[in-house]
């Protein structure tokens, strides 16, 4: 099995007319164990594939209530933009896109009030 330096589990992503990318990603050290997840932006990322470390994607497998590892993540530049993905031969389970969208499920802002 490999030794991965950060986990993704989720990912931020925004869109440019037809065009979606991922702008972020929920990045986990694996420095003493699974640790808390951090939003990280995707040039910081880039920056650390770009220096050798070791990112996977990781999901949670309710079934049999335990983290599984995904697919390795990469970097790949076109038309001057540098973007993340995983291996093209990877499930589309463990792709990075199929990574939890952020954007939805956290928000920026605090809750200011709360109707019933």
């Amino acid at each position: 099995m490999e030794n991965w330096d950060y986990y993704i589990s989720g990912i931020w992503k925004q869109k440019d007319g037809d065009r979606e990318y991922i702008t972020d990603v929920f990045l986990h050290s694996t420095a003493g164990g699974f640790g808390k997840g951090m939003k990280t932006s995707k040039d910081e990322v880039v920056g650390l594939l770009k220096n050798g470390v070791k990112i996977t994607t990781i999901t949670w497998n309710y079934h049999l209530i335990q983290w599984r590892y995904g697919a390795k993540v990469e970097y790949d530049v076109a038309d001057g933009e540098t973007y993340l993905h995983t291996h093209p031969g990877a499930a589309t389970f463990d792709d990075l896109e199929s990574s939890i969208q952020m954007q939805y499920i956290l928000t920026e802002q605090p809750v200011t009030s709360i109707s019933h």
